[in-house]
């Protein structure tokens, strides 16, 4: 499925979700693995774009990315996984629990609870486009994503 984001090329921004993987665009700033020109019939346009496929966990933020997010699948998660993200102090997490919404144990979020962080639990690709409404109201939100 591809996700239509406004063109702010200082972000990390996802442009497509599909089970299993996210591909996100790299702020201008970012050095990547790899480059790739986007067709005309692709809505970025014909305009470069930095953007790199994940496909294990990770945590999206407007301003930074954690790639290989330790829980690989939600059977793993730990409540130090979801207190790593405190560091980051976004206003909103949005846990993107895999292909069905599943809500984790209550005691995993207790920190971000107390710190006053929202959490919202959705499924991954709920939470993609999530991510990018919020992103584009200048939001600084934390997509938090398992793939698996």
């Amino acid at each position: 499925m591809h996700i239509s984001q406004e063109k702010n090329r200082e972000i990390y921004g996802i442009i497509a979700y599909q089970p299993g993987e996210v591909t996100i665009t790299l702020p201008m700033n970012e050095l990547t693995y790899q480059q790739e020109e986007v067709s005309a019939e692709g809505h970025f346009g014909n305009q470069q774009i930095q953007k790199e496929t994940l496909t294990t966990s990770a945590v999206i933020m407007p301003m930074s990315l954690i790639r290989d997010w330790p829980p690989g699948s939600f059977d793993e998660l730990e409540k130090h996984h979801f207190d790593q993200l405190l560091e980051h102090q976004p206003e909103n997490i949005l846990f993107g629990s895999g292909p069905t919404q599943r809500w984790p144990d209550p005691a995993l979020l207790s920190t971000l609870a107390e710190s006053g962080i929202g959490i919202e639990v959705m499924d991954t690709s709920a939470a993609c486009r999530t991510y990018n409404i919020l992103v584009s109201d200048q939001r600084h939100v934390a997509a938090a994503l398992l793939l698996k």
